[in-house]
């Protein structure tokens, strides 16, 4: 009998409001992600693009067919990305002036724009009970996604 390997893909999603960790969750890679990321390897898409994290008001569970937030309520371009052997880590800052209120839902949307709904939803996450960021603090959002095989 002939063992095949698969690979997995796992997203994860940290939440920092002024440096100290709050929330921490695994989350969706939706098939439109999944998608991108195949395109990637078949060279069809350039791996030089924009990547932004949206955040918005839906409640709607994540699902494996989303290709866009529920109510997107804003987004800015990921402020850094790095990768650390099979993890590769997206962060972004939300300084006291941006992203001011409750959000229930995030998403990153690869070869995005600052236009709502644009690119192509990699992950979408309703953390639990939500991330309430006010004038006064700082919001750093790290999104891990490890490739893993079996």
């Amino acid at each position: 009998m002939i063992d095949h390997e698969s690979i997995r893909i796992i997203g994860e999603w940290l939440f920092y409001l002024d440096g100290v960790l709050v929330k921490q969750e695994k989350n969706l890679i939706v098939n439109a992600g999944l998608n991108y990321l195949a395109s990637l390897l078949a060279n069809e898409n350039t791996n030089n693009i924009s990547i932004y994290l949206a955040y918005g008001t839906g409640t709607t569970a994540a699902a494996a067919g989303d290709v866009k937030l529920q109510t997107e309520g804003g987004r800015k371009i990921v402020s850094t990305k790095t990768r650390s052997g099979v993890v590769a880590k997206l962060r972004t800052f939300l300084i006291t002036t941006e992203g001011i209120g409750t959000w229930t839902e995030f998403g990153i949307f690869m070869a995005g724009t600052s236009a709502a709904d644009s690119g192509t939803l990699l992950n979408r996450i309703l953390p639990t009970g939500g991330i309430a960021k006010t004038a006064s603090t700082v919001l750093t959002i790290e999104v891990r996604i490890t490739f893993a095989a079996g």
